[in-house]
């Protein structure tokens, strides 16, 4: 194994998660069909950075209500927002879930996600929780200070009176939320079974 390899074999597997459990405040927005340019609208997106997004995030809203959540102290370090139903549908902007992340909200709990943004999200440290319509309306209507717990590891949403709410998530997805995995660092946690099939694969070519 080259000098190299040995660094990004070591950084690897030396990143933990925090992921495998969050206890936060949540950012209620009772809105059906939040688009990606409601959750960063386009003049943003002149910056090619992942920095520096954050603080328009929501823009609109923000500047349309000055009661707005990320306007006020106590949800300064608010990571969990709970949303209505197609949250994220609208444009592919990868911007999206760069802005949440950069905001510092780590979680997203709605009933549905727009397909691309899910995906995007995922690759980009968002974590998107789905749970049924039923549920997240209840979620909404919480007193607005009351805390949520979500735990990776058990794929529970918890309440502050303990009613736990089971989410499901690609075992894939949860792994590498968990250990903090890039595709890269998927790629390497797995290269030993790439070796395995690339020699049996030369095994089998006549050329």
């Amino acid at each position: 194994m080259t000098e190299n390899a040995k660094k990004t074999e070591i950084t690897a597997e030396s990143k933990t998660s925090h992921f495998a459990e969050i206890t936060s405040r949540t950012i209620k927005l009772d809105m059906k069909d939040i688009d990606t340019d409601i959750i960063i609208p386009a003049e943003f997106l002149k910056i090619i950075t992942k920095k520096g997004l954050g603080k328009n995030v929501f823009y609109n809203l923000r500047q349309n209500n000055s009661d707005f959540p990320m306007n006020r102290s106590e949800f300064k370090d608010a990571k969990i927002l709970v949303a209505g139903e197609n949250f994220g549908c609208g444009s592919s902007r990868e911007h999206a879930p760069w802005a949440l992340k950069d905001a510092g909200i780590d979680i997203v709990i709605s009933s549905e996600f727009a397909d691309i943004f899910k995906g995007n999200a995922e690759k980009n440290g968002v974590l998107p929780v789905i749970l049924s319509e039923e549920i997240v309306q209840k979620l909404l209507k919480k007193p607005e200070l009351e805390e949520l717990t979500v735990d990776l590891e058990s794929q529970r949403v918890i309440e502050k009176d303990g009613t736990t709410h089971f989410f499901e998530i690609a075992e894939f997805t949860k792994r590498r939320f968990l250990g903090n995995l890039s595709d890269l660092d998927y790629l390497l946690e797995n290269r030993s079974e790439i070796k395995k099939f690339e020699t049996k694969r030369k095994q089998h070519l006549y050329f």
